[in-house]
């Protein structure tokens, strides 16, 4: 019953207010197949510099670009179902290569996810599980441990906040706080939707580097942004955001 609601609800508000692409405006779907495979086949990851602790750190795409945009709306507004066509277009320009790898999403503030009902970078990660067959997998490493951010403070105030907002998953932590052989060996991906000063996913680098994760044998940690600023910008910051 309850999905037979929600299938008029979606008809009624679809006829009223028609899905648009938002790329080029056709009416249909959050992303058409032509704007899709365009931003699939010409992303290019590009490096970043993130202080030694990640054995690589790339962000695929800018902030004002077709892609930053869905982020945003994903991000601030209450658009589910942007999440599985961000994991598309991400999946199929990056991840596809990622064959073995395990994905850490970077955890959304709790404020967030109470205002949105969902958390957008554990949605995108989990779509990509399952567009890889199980080939990708994500685990949670990290959870949220505070959301003590204000906007307009310094960026050492934010480096201290970024320090304090993140923390291991307890499941994953032995008595020795390391975590298991598998996860030491593992290739793990931390992702996170967007790259400003690089606060918080550096110091998310951090606790998993020091529990250990990717750090024994061919096992590596590195570091996903999906969109970045462009460089000579100012960084944009909203209210709650970390990073």
């Amino acid at each position: 019953m309850k999905n037979v609601i929600k299938n008029v609800v979606k008809i009624i508000v679809n006829a009223g207010f028609p899905q648009r692409c938002r790329g080029c405006g056709e009416v249909g779907n959050f992303l058409c197949d032509c704007c899709k495979k365009y931003i699939s086949e010409n992303m290019k990851a590009q490096r970043i510099e993130a202080e030694g602790v990640f054995d690589r750190a790339e962000f695929l795409g800018f902030r004002d670009e077709i892609l930053g945009e869905m982020v945003e709306e994903c991000k601030y507004g209450p658009t589910r179902g942007l999440a599985a066509e961000i994991a598309k277009v991400i999946y199929e320009g990056y991840f596809r290569e990622a064959s073995g790898a395990i994905l850490v999403p970077m955890p959304t503030s709790r404020k967030h996810v109470r205002e949105r009902g969902f958390d957008h970078m554990d949605l995108v990660c989990r779509e990509i599980e399952r567009l890889s067959g199980g080939q990708v997998r994500r685990v949670r490493l990290l959870e949220r441990a505070r959301d003590t951010v204000q906007v307009g403070a310094s960026s050492e105030v934010r480096k201290k906040q970024a320090k304090e907002a993140v923390k291991m998953n307890p499941k994953y932590l032995g008595g020795d706080g390391q975590v298991p052989r598998e996860l030491r060996r593992a290739k793990a991906i931390l992702v996170d939707d967007v790259w400003t000063t690089g606060a918080s996913m550096v110091e998310a680098g951090k606790i998993l580097k020091e529990a250990g994760v990717g750090s024994f044998g061919d096992g590596s940690l590195l570091a996903v942004a999906i969109t970045k600023n462009r460089p000579r910008r100012k960084p944009v910051l909203r209210q709650g955001e970390i990073d």
